[in-house]
């Protein structure tokens, strides 16, 4: 389970960040050939992109977890509902930061079922669909 749960934050990662990607290449190569004019505008757009790939990771668990379906697993909360968009804002917002994210996620690392710190606090559990 280990390997699922860290393969599935890893493609979560990489959902938000291909989306933008793609979303903002578009973008840039559009108004770079076709609108030149506003190429003033394309670093606020890249801006706007970034920030809207960071929201969409922190909702990730909003739902019990996009990639972790593909993987059969899931986060539920102690009365096994989803955790929500601010349950799931707030259990994701420690892998944004430097240091933090590596002393919240250890537990995973060691324990293939230990919940990570700040799913202690909340109850939230990784568990496997039926």
């Amino acid at each position: 389970m280990r390997r699922a749960r860290i393969l599935a934050f890893l493609l979560d990662f990489a959902i938000c960040a291909a989306a933008a990607d793609v979303v903002g290449l578009a973008a840039t190569a559009v108004i770079w050939r076709y609108v030149p004019a506003f190429r003033a505008a394309i670093p606020w757009i890249w801006a706007v992109l970034a920030a809207a790939a960071v929201a969409a990771f922190l909702l990730r668990d909003a739902g019990g977890g996009r990639a972790r379906r593909w993987f059969a697993l899931e986060a539920r909360l102690p009365d096994g509902r989803p955790p929500g968009a601010w349950g799931s804002i707030l259990r994701n917002i420690p892998l944004l930061v430097p240091l933090w994210n590596v002393y919240d996620a250890w537990p995973i690392l060691s324990d293939s079922q230990a919940p990570r710190r700040c799913d202690r606090r909340s109850g939230t559990r990784i568990l496997r669909s039926q």
